[in-house]
């Protein structure tokens, strides 16, 4: 063995994990088709955390108001449609998202709320979770929280 052999086998075989390497990257976006919900979730669990939810008298982040989010899962129960559009999931005349909110006490880890549709089996899903602080403006309550967003 000579040492043309042993360099010309080793550029070989860094050339061909190399293109192992590339074409792997070049057909993953393809399988899967995740992003786009991905994003939706991470759009709608911002507008409602630092715009729908928010507490009035209150400048920090992510403190929501008890009474606005009974309000907005009521919406989305009763009037899915107003809810998808305020969330920024509807498109014209068709919703372009399904959307599954809950919220999760922080310590006990039991489920405080949850609204919107079942979640399906065999699709992709994006999810979004956020911590935040329950405020009840009325006796000063305080509860902390996850709000997860989920939107297929």
């Amino acid at each position: 063995m000579t040492i043309d052999y042993v360099a010309g086998m080793s550029i070989f075989l860094l050339a061909v994990a190399f293109v192992f390497q590339f074409m792997y990257g070049l057909f993953a976006p393809f399988q899967s088709g995740s992003d786009d919900v991905t994003l939706a979730a991470d759009r709608a669990s911002t507008i409602l955390v630092e715009r729908l939810l928010v507490a009035d008298n209150i400048r920090a982040a992510n403190v929501i108001d008890e009474r606005k989010l009974s309000d907005f899962f009521s919406e989305l129960k009763n009037n899915e449609t107003d809810a998808l559009n305020d969330t920024g999931l509807f498109a014209t005349k068709t919703a372009a998202f399904d959307l599954n909110v809950s919220v999760v006490n922080l310590t006990s880890n039991k489920l405080i709320i949850q609204g919107g549709r079942s979640l399906p089996e065999n699709t992709d899903i994006g999810q979004t979770r956020r911590a935040v602080l329950i405020v009840n403006s009325t006796n000063g309550n305080q509860t902390y929280a996850i709000l997860s967003v989920r939107v297929w």
